[in-house]
């Protein structure tokens, strides 16, 4: 390792990877500062399920390195690429099934690729300052030792805004007024499942289900991946006699499964942590508990009541828990909720918004419209660069869910897709303040547009390709509805508008 870097990236999930990557490919010197040892944070130690959507209604809104790897992804038959859903409800409007372990892999190769110096198994424990400035940080390593590192900009990709907060920077956790926060998740999966007859448990009983949809393939992908894809919550009846007999305790009301990357498998999304915070770590440690209790629970009632699983078994868990909500970082300018809904443009716009606010209910099992919101936009919105840059400390840009937004606004771009984009963005961003040897809140907005012009990352709509890239979706889902010959969950109404 050297001691000094231009940009030091901390957190390795998949803001950090993209930070990392597009500082690095911009010609920085980047390290990139991880406490596992391997890469895509919650994507993969905490088993999250597809890569949410990088897409608007069919509009392709994340491009530029998280394509580059999405791409690299399939090649290394870890990825279907970004599939359609034919009802977005729920999902958003495309998921991107990968590979955990080829996640890990790819994305360590192409840093690598790219320059940039990766350090593992070290933990943030305090960041050196020069009056308001970040000029450095010190890590804990395995043995207990110290490093310390010296950076023209530090890029904090840490999820809860960690570096900023040691910084002194102000913050809000969760919303505003009430300060709780969307629940945390234990995710996991199971094999060994009959996942035809529970694709036609679903079939058979349509009203038992809140949301489902068929999962429509948009390009080739390995063969060793090819299965019918779909995605539904509920199996409410089932969960309903399963609470009352006392075969099942957790943190829901109902059950959301979608397949996972492997034939026979089955992820789930199925438990709610409520009412811990996850930057606390007697609270957090109480939440792994708890979460582990639910997957319990939730796997062996589907072993249980569920046609299709009667041999499965938990195949796959997470190394912690999966948290949606802590610290948002106060910044130069706060993204609203309206902000989000509107679909506001801005001139300093260095990524894209556009899946819905998604908020989980804070409180208990209910889902939407109990205490959770599920509110689609009316127009992608712009991340602006002013967003990303800490109000009142140097040295130091927010990569990914910690940036400065409102809980409802974060509700929208906190999902895999939204993040990567903007992690792009704040690498982009690093790159120009150490060439230019400025503040980020120097840096001009139009110079980090032309790098990720470079990359291909979008932060304009280009209605061109938004044309073609709708006109292509729409026919490839008429093919794959004709295929199907009427064996489809996806609602009938929803169908019949991809009719002639």
């Amino acid at each position: 390792m050297n001691r000094y870097y231009d940009v030091i990236v901390v957190g390795g999930g998949p803001a950090g990877i993209m930070s990392a990557m597009a500082s690095g490919k911009s010609g920085a010197s980047t390290l990139l500062v991880e406490k596992n040892g391997f890469l895509g944070g919650a994507a993969t130690a905490a088993v999250l399920g597809p890569i949410s959507p990088f897409h608007y209604k069919d509009e392709q809104v994340i491009t530029g390195l998280p394509q580059d790897f999405m791409d690299r992804m399939v090649q290394a038959k870890g990825s279907t690429g970004h599939m359609k859903t034919l009802d977005p409800y729920g999902s958003g409007d495309s998921l991107g099934f990968y590979d955990r372990e080829k996640y890990k892999f790819v994305a360590a190769e192409m840093l690598l690729e790219f320059g940039v110096d990766i350090l593992y198994h070290s933990t943030l424990c305090s960041v050196e300052m020069q009056d308001n400035r970040i000029t450095g940080i010190t890590t804990a390593a395995k043995d207990g030792s110290r490093l310390h590192f010296k950076a023209h900009v530090v890029v904090d990709a840490t999820g809860d805004g960690d570096v900023a907060v040691m910084a002194g920077e102000n913050y809000v956790l969760g919303d505003a007024v009430q300060h709780k926060m969307s629940p945390s998740s234990s995710m996991f999966e199971m094999a060994n499942v009959d996942t035809d007859r529970v694709f036609q448990y679903i079939f058979e009983h349509p009203d038992d289900f809140e949301f489902k949809s068929d999962i429509v393939p948009m390009r080739e992908f390995d063969d060793r991946l090819k299965q019918k894809y779909f995605v539904g919550q509920g199996f409410k009846q089932l969960v309903s006699q399963a609470v009352e007999a006392g075969d099942l305790t957790f943190g829901r009301d109902s059950v959301i499964v979608l397949n996972g990357i492997h034939p026979n498998t089955m992820h789930f999304n199925a438990t709610r942590i409520c009412g811990k915070n996850p930057t606390d770590v007697t609270d957090r440690t109480a939440s792994e508990i708890d979460g582990r209790r639910q997957i319990d629970s939730v796997s062996e009632f589907m072993i249980k009541y569920v046609p299709g699983f009667e041999h499965a078994f938990v195949s796959v868990t997470g190394s912690e828990v999966g948290v949606r909500e802590t610290r948002h970082i106060e910044g130069l300018y706060t993204l609203t909720g309206t902000d989000a809904y509107e679909g506001r443009k801005f001139e300093d716009a260095v990524s894209r918004g556009y899946f819905p606010i998604d908020l989980h209910n804070p409180d208990g099992a209910t889902g939407y419209g109990n205490g959770g919101v599920w509110m689609e936009l009316k127009d992608t919105f712009d991340i602006p660069y002013r967003s990303l840059v800490p109000k009142h400390i140097d040295g130091l840009i927010l990569s990914g869910r910690c940036i400065s937004g409102t809980s409802e606004a974060h509700g929208s771009y906190r999902t895999q897709g939204g993040i990567m984009g903007i992690g792009q963005a704040a690498g982009a961003a690093a790159a120009v303040c150490a060439r230019n040897q400025i503040q980020p809140r120097q840096a001009d907005a139009r110079d980090i547009q032309k790098v990720l012009d470079q990359l291909g990352g979008s932060y304009r709509r280009d209605e061109a390709r938004t044309a073609l890239e709708k006109a292509r979706a729409r026919e490839i889902a008429k093919a794959y509805i004709k295929s199907q010959n009427g064996r489809l969950i996806t609602d009938p109404k929803i169908l019949a508008t991809y009719e002639d």
